[in-house]
């Protein structure tokens, strides 16, 4: 069976952040991909794209919405199909002459004019730069932002925030980058948050006093950047992390002295590594390096993985599959700052690169048919 080729959409202006959207309950949206991403444009009014893909018709549709607050460092959504129209931006403005991140919830009009401006339910009330936003695994009404200063929980409401509780963050010298990553585990009654400031990998149970040792504190695992990090789906101790040394390493929530698995599949800084949604044994990452990589780590995945081919009569004694790249995409000219798995289809994903490009692609047929065969 052949593969569907790639679809690729071009953002007016350049981008570098993009998250997949959940669908609405019970609804005719069943057989529809939805992702979101925004623009990243000094001169011109930003913009947010809403674009669904219908995979059976390949065809691909789009909304822009106006976002003028600012040019777009993140945006994040929430899984909870009761919260499809709601989405937070870290976006860039002046303040008193000086640059600052600031994030923002807002909501989707669909159905409205093309490039009509969203709907802003709030601002987060936040004292430094917001480097990123999380949303809780399971309710729709929670998220996590890390700053400057500290981490924060938030609860929203059909028109503010409230903050839960916080976590002050070590201090930070000024000769030091600050470099932020955020996770959630939707394990353990989604009580743990994983975060990266700087060279180190943290966590924060909000069970704990926020005083309390961290449970995960790994010292500069890469090196050098922590660009990326997400908990295995199926395993709830395990995640994986991605940064500068141009590295992938999965690592035991429970022994973090050493890495189960390092995978080096791009020649340059890797910014986004996610795991399948259901599939643990595929790992999405994106790189400066132009490429996305689809791999295998079937070694530490929660269901084993056989090698298969054309010749095997019986997978169940064949050999058990590598750990190795099951793809490399190389539809991008430009550096890839997100890749995201599809929240409704297991098989799809899309990525975006600085120069506006959005590509959305597939798992190869032959290991969809290795993984449903097993």
């Amino acid at each position: 069976m052949a593969d569907r080729p790639p679809v690729i959409y071009g953002l007016e202006f350049q981008g570098r952040t993009l998250t997949a959207r959940a669908l609405a309950a019970k609804s005719s949206e069943e057989d529809k991909i939805f992702f979101l991403c925004g623009t990243q444009s000094l001169r011109y009014e930003n913009q947010v794209h809403l674009l669904e893909y219908d995979e059976d018709t390949g065809v691909l549709d789009k909304v822009v919405f106006a976002h003028p607050a600012g040019e777009i460092w993140h945006i994040s959504t929430s899984s909870n199909p009761t919260a499809k129209d709601i989405f937070c931006t870290c976006y860039g403005k002046f303040v008193d002459g000086k640059s600052v991140v600031c994030a923002a919830m807002w909501r989707l009009k669909e159905g409205g004019a093309e490039h009509s401006p969203l709907d802003q339910v709030c601002e987060l009330p936040h004292a430094s730069n917001v480097r990123c936003t999380c949303w809780h695994p399971e309710l729709a009404d929670q998220l996590v932002s890390i700053d400057d200063k500290k981490l924060t929980s938030w609860k929203i409401t059909e028109s503010d925030v409230k903050e839960l509780s916080h976590l002050v963050l070590e201090e930070k010298t000024q000769s030091q980058p600050t470099y932020s990553a955020l996770c959630w585990n939707s394990h353990q009654n989604c009580s743990q948050v994983l975060y990266s400031t700087d060279l180190s990998i943290r966590s924060w149970d909000m069970r704990e006093k926020p005083s309390k040792q961290s449970s995960v504190n790994l010292e500069q695992p890469h090196g050098s950047c922590v660009r990326s990090l997400d908990f295995n789906p199926n395993k709830p101790q395990n995640f994986a992390s991605c940064g500068d040394d141009c590295t992938v390493k999965f690592w035991d929530a429970r022994k973090s002295d050493q890495p189960l698995l390092v995978q080096r599949n791009h020649s340059h800084w890797i910014w986004s590594v996610q795991f399948n949604h259901i599939h643990d044994q595929l790992v999405l990452t994106a790189g400066s390096d132009c490429q996305v990589v689809l791999a295998r780590v079937a070694s530490i995945a929660s269901e084993p993985l056989k090698h298969t081919d054309d010749n095997d009569t019986d997978a169940t004694t064949s050999p058990p599959a590598k750990d190795e790249v099951v793809q490399v995409y190389q539809e991008h000219e430009d550096s890839v700052y997100s890749a995201k798995w599809s929240l409704s289809d297991a098989w799809v994903f899309a990525s975006l690169s600085y120069d506006g490009r959005l590509v959305i692609s597939h798992v190869p047929s032959s290991e969809k048919f290795r993984i449903l065969t097993l």
